[in-house]
Order: C-alpha cells, then structure tokens, then sequence
C-alpha cells in the first residue's frame, strides 16, 4: 500500500490480464430519465470487469438544463466534468504510486465554458517539478476519460423499440453554447475522491471510488461510470426540453448508456491496447404518446444539442497545466 493505493491488487489485474487479454474488458453502463413530474435523475447500471459481474446502486439527483440558475443538485455537465477529473486524478495517483511517489495532496479544477475545457492539476508532496511533469504526461497519455476528452470518440445513437444502432453523424458542429459548468476534484485516499461545484450556484459533493474488484471500496460511483451517467443525463434533459418547445407535450424519457475500457491499456498491462472508451452507444426508449416523424425530430435535435455529446464524439479544445504545492513546514 502507497497513498492508501493497492499496488499489489492492481499488479494481480495486470498479471490476470496478460494471462488472459479478455479480462481487460470492462463494461459500463449508466440509465437517465427525465419526468415532467420528477425532474432529472441518473444511475449506474450494472458493470462486467472482464468475467466478473459487479451490480451497485448509485444514483444522482440532477438540475435540469433548463432550470434557472440557483436550482438545487448538478448539472449533467458537472457529471462528466466529475468523470473526466477524476479519472485523471486516480491515474496521477495510481501512477505516481507505483514510482514511490508519496503524495499530500492532487486536486484538479476542470472547467466547460460551452466551447472549450480547461484545467488545472495541484500537487502536494512532490519533490520537484519534473516529476509533476511526468505524471501528468501519464495522465495525458493513459487516463481512459482524459483520453476520451482529447480523442474523437463515435457515440452509435438508437432509439425506437427494435431499432438498430446507427452512426450518431446527426449533428455537425458544436451546439449552442449551454450553461458553463467547472468542478473542483479532489484526491482523498487511494481510489476515493470527491468533486463539488466551483461558481455561484449550490451543490452537493460528489463521492467517486473505484469498485471492490478494483481494490475500491464502493464509496461512490467510479469515473467512467460519473462520465457515461453525464452523457445519459444530458440527452434526457434536453429531449424534455425539445419535446415540450417542438410538440407542447411533456413526458417522460429514460436514456440508458453504455461504453467499454480496455483497461489494459491504462494498466500498460498491453502496450497495443486502445486507452479512450470504445464500443460506446446510446438508446433512447420511445415515450408513450410520441412516435414516428415527431420521435425523429425531437431525438435529433435533443442529440445534436448535448455538450457532452459533443465532448466526447468531437475533441473540443483541451487546456491542461500543473502546478506543484510547496509542503507546509512541520
């Protein structure tokens, strides 16, 4: 144990992994819905980590994308912003810890102004700045959902009952600029950390941990999973919102969301492995009362007004720096 991190468990993962390569697939899933009676909500679905089934209960009230400002509870933006965050931390520290690198402490602010992400890494603990350097070239090269961010990744889009999952190249551009949304990520032990809201509007922290089979704890919902429920969450916000401006109806829609991780690239345990998530896909169940050229309609235009659509399919600008923390004398 180093930082409270369990080298040696993630040293049997990779030890498994290039033993048997399909043991680095891991699925996630995460489900949204958007009710005109009981707003916006997101929750994880269960996860494969290879052959291993892990089913936890996590979910998360949200602030609707067209709530005034001050509403209680996140944003879907703030979710992913969670995932991206944290999934960089958790790869700095991960890191770091199998270099013997003693940490004091490694926050992240990440913040979306509607066109661009920008973001910052404090390290506490470390003795220089090349070594700062390093790891953060890690992060940039090996965090899954960093990766994600700065790497066109395709999102299949299907909705309707039976419909089969097509190419999401339903919109072309960034959307209208939504609401900015930052989040400062902060590093507590081992896997667990924790995100709150930066600005003026109110919000809860968020816990993160990795699962048991990861050598978490299940103190909270993991990275790829706060970055899958973002996405889930967004596409049901706006298509309530679509739905009301383009037909005048209000009902209920339940996104579900799912990608994949081949974690062997993170773990270095398969140096051809492919970092960003993969095999991601999106499915949007057909309400009750809306159908046909009105389903279409609304589908594509909620889809084509999603941030965090757009984050992951399109590679927005992406600024990263670091700074190291002097330690506090004793």
């Amino acid at each position: 144990m180093r930082n409270s991190f369990n080298t040696a468990g993630f040293s049997e993962v990779v030890h498994e992994i290039r033993n048997d390569p399909a043991q680095a697939a891991f699925l996630y899933t995460a489900e949204a819905q958007s009710s005109p009676y009981r707003g916006l909500s997101a929750r994880i679905g269960p996860a494969l980590f290879g052959t291993v089934k892990s089913a936890r209960r996590f979910s998360v009230e949200l602030r609707d994308v067209s709530d005034a400002p001050g509403a209680d509870g996140p944003l879907p933006m703030h979710l992913a912003l969670t995932g991206i965050a944290s999934c960089a931390l958790t790869t700095l520290v991960g890191g770091g810890s199998a270099q013997s690198v003693v940490f004091e402490s490694a926050d992240m602010d990440i913040a979306w102004d509607g066109g661009a992400v920008a973001s910052r890494i404090d390290v506490g603990g470390v003795p220089d700045d090349a070594t700062v350097a390093e790891l953060v070239d890690q992060v940039e090269r090996f965090s899954p959902n960093y990766t994600t961010l700065t790497r066109p990744v395709p999102v299949a889009l299907r909705h309707g009952p039976g419909a089969a999952p097509a190419s999401a190249g339903t919109a072309e551009g960034a959307p209208a600029a939504g609401r900015p949304a930052a989040c400062q990520v902060r590093w507590i032990s081992g896997t667990q950390l924790t995100s709150a809201p930066l600005g003026p509007e109110p919000g809860e922290e968020l816990r993160v941990d990795a699962p048991k089979q990861l050598t978490g704890v299940d103190w909270g919902p993991n990275p790829q999973e706060y970055l899958l429920m973002g996405l889930a969450a967004d596409v049901a916000s706006h298509l309530g919102r679509l739905a009301r401006e383009l037909t005048g109806r209000a009902v209920t829609w339940r996104v579900a969301v799912r990608g994949t991780e081949d974690v062997g690239g993170l773990l270095q345990a398969d140096p051809s492995a492919v970092v960003q998530l993969q095999d991601m896909e999106c499915a949007v169940a057909e309400p009750a009362g809306l159908s046909g050229t009105e389903l279409e309609k609304v589908v594509a235009a909620a889809w084509a007004a999603s941030e965090v659509r757009y984050l992951i399919e399109a590679a927005p600008a992406v600024r990263l720096t670091s700074h190291r923390v002097e330690s506090c004398p004793v």
